[in-house]
């Protein structure tokens, strides 16, 4: 017969055993495993780097990104234009940010009301440079207390409410992925020795709300400014160097609201306004307004030493109507 030494000792052993087995099947289960495995990043440090496409998908709408040659591309139709580079790198590097995702639901029954259904998802796929799938997935509507956001990856039915935010981030209008700056080339603003202006339509008459009619001119207006060790000179009579300075940086740093890869036929048949920017070197800027492009825009193309830039932009007509100005509104004015 055992002693009672031993039975004690035996079943404390089977205890041990008992709990032990309990643990390592709580810590390898499926729900605890899953768990730990999703405390992770959407995009791993290495994997972001070797992102190539980013495709987008808003509802109707949908944003299409390339890496050519280091460079990130916009892709418009069979046309490609410029990307804002900071808006790509930090949106890789939020995707690469760590972040908990917890799982919610293991159905797609629930994909409606956490906003992960076809019409209320927001897609997002990215690819390597050969056509690795690196991440594809729905982001839908935020968490509970209004921070996070419900995803499912391609491929399964589990949905997660992750940590991070990334919804923000997936927007398919243009505006918000293009370069819209017209200034392709650092130029400060104290380079530029000498500006011109030469208009006969006033660009504010395509503004919203404008009384003007139409492409109704203005009376024409041509005038230039020299820059010396005093200020600004030219026209009848001295103008106010703050008032050029500003205008000469409204110029340098305009910006559109959207842009082609090519015009329109037609887009600059006439000419409203040139604005001539030259520095000291002798090269010039040359900014010229052509036809209005609607939605209150007028069609605008660069020139750099006469080679006109292939890109048109659209730039609206208050931010033209703030530049285009005639000699008087530059004149100092005296007590």
């Amino acid at each position: 017969m055992m002693r009672f030494e031993d039975k004690v000792k035996w079943l404390a052993g089977a205890l041990v055993l008992l709990l032990l087995a309990w643990g390592l099947g709580e810590y390898f289960s499926p729900e605890r495993m899953l768990a730990r495995s999703e405390t992770s990043t959407f995009l791993a440090g290495k994997t972001a780097t070797e992102a190539a496409d980013i495709l987008v998908k808003v509802g109707a709408n949908s944003v299409h990104l390339v890496k050519k040659g280091g460079t990130w591309l916009f892709m418009d139709g069979a046309d490609t234009l410029p990307v804002r580079p900071t808006r790509v790198e930090d949106f890789l590097s939020a995707l690469a940010r760590s972040g908990r995702r917890r799982p919610v639901a293991k159905a797609a029954d629930a994909w409606k009301s956490l906003g992960l259904d076809d019409a209320g998802a927001k897609s997002l796929k990215i690819s390597d440079a050969e056509g690795k799938v690196l991440l594809d997935l729905d982001a839908g509507n935020r968490g509970p207390t209004g921070s996070g956001v419900y995803v499912r990856f391609a491929g399964s039915n589990t949905s997660y409410l992750a940590d991070a935010d990334i919804s923000t981030w997936l927007v398919a209008d243009r505006g918000s992925w293009l370069d819209l700056r017209e200034r392709n080339k650092a130029l400060a603003s104290d380079a530029v020795q000498a500006i011109a202006m030469n208009a006969t339509v006033d660009p504010s008459s395509q503004a919203p709300g404008s009384t003007a009619k139409g492409n109704k001119p203005k009376p024409p207006f041509a005038w230039k400014f020299v820059r010396d060790a005093d200020g600004w000179k030219g026209g009848k009579a001295t103008p106010g160097t703050v008032a050029v300075d500003s205008t000469v940086r409204a110029a340098l740093d305009l910006e559109a609201v959207d842009l082609a890869a090519t015009a329109p036929a037609g887009a600059f048949d006439k000419i409203g306004a040139t604005i001539t920017l030259t520095e000291g070197n002798g090269k010039t800027r040359v900014i010229e307004m052509g036809a209005p492009a609607g939605n209150g825009r007028w069609w605008v193309r660069v020139s750099e030493d006469g080679q006109v830039e292939p890109l048109a932009f659209q730039v609206s007509a208050w931010t033209l109507g703030s530049i285009v100005k005639d000699e008087a509104s530059f004149m100092q004015k005296t007590s």
